[in-house]
């Protein structure tokens, strides 16, 4: 129904077709469509409004960041915009999951960077596309926190940028670089050096912004820059 929504070029605050014409459209019974309609007003896309209609939200604005990721693994690529904005919210994720990494980590934590880290180079050893394991690694990373909230926000930036980040680790030598990368991350946490690691994702996360520049453009390339102290 999204992808419907989009595709006709419904515009923010514009009534929607009753009921009745999208339980037709679709061809489901009205309580399934009732159904439907419930999930999106949870999510902020529609709102119903006593004996006038169902109208469509300002999405850009008003939506949960969960219809992002809904409609991304619908087949709908984000805008160039969203690609940059959510680059940009997930570096200050980053940074702070690292710190808090570093302070929170448990032995069984390492085990599974450390699961993470063997998984990739086995990959690489034959070749192939890392994202999936990149990914891991950020995610294992992200639970060293014992944060709930971090993890499942990163998790949801990782599923919008799944199928572009197998193209992006297409090319051989940034999967390697990104293997080398995350292992010096490990032993910064596993040292709990939060200055070293902080520091080290800084040059992780630039360097995935730079790669993102490439395949996408400068214009999707975020704002962001590394954070320097003041002396």
């Amino acid at each position: 129904m999204l992808a419907f929504f989009k595709e006709r070029g419904y515009e923010s605050g514009e009534r929607l077709p009753s009921e009745r014409a999208l339980a037709e459209r679709f061809g489901v019974g009205r309580n399934a469509l009732r159904e439907a309609l419930s999930t999106l007003s949870a999510l902020r896309v529609i709102e119903s409004r006593p004996n006038s209609g169902i109208y469509l939200r300002r999405m850009s604005t008003e939506s949960s960041f969960e219809t992002i990721v809904l409609l991304t693994e619908m087949g709908s690529e984000p805008s160039m915009n969203e690609v940059k904005e959510t680059l940009e919210v997930r570096w200050a994720l980053e940074m702070r999951g690292v710190q808090l990494a570093c302070e929170r980590r448990t032995e069984a934590d390492l085990d599974s960077l450390v699961s993470v880290i063997d998984a990739t180079r086995a990959v690489l050893a034959n070749k192939g596309n890392i994202s999936l394991q990149d990914t891991a690694f950020h995610i294992a990373l992200a639970r060293c926190t014992h944060n709930e909230v971090l993890v499942r926000l990163l998790n949801s930036f990782y599923r919008i940028s799944e199928s572009r980040r197998f193209a992006l680790f297409a090319d051989s030598g940034r999967g390697e670089s990104s293997a080398a990368q995350h292992a010096s991350l490990y032993e910064a946490v596993k040292k709990r050096d939060v200055k070293k690691a902080i520091a080290l994702m800084e040059t992780h996360f630039a360097s995935a912004v730079e790669s993102w520049s490439e395949i996408l453009g400068e214009e999707a390339s975020p704002k962001v820059k590394p954070v320097r102290k003041k002396k």
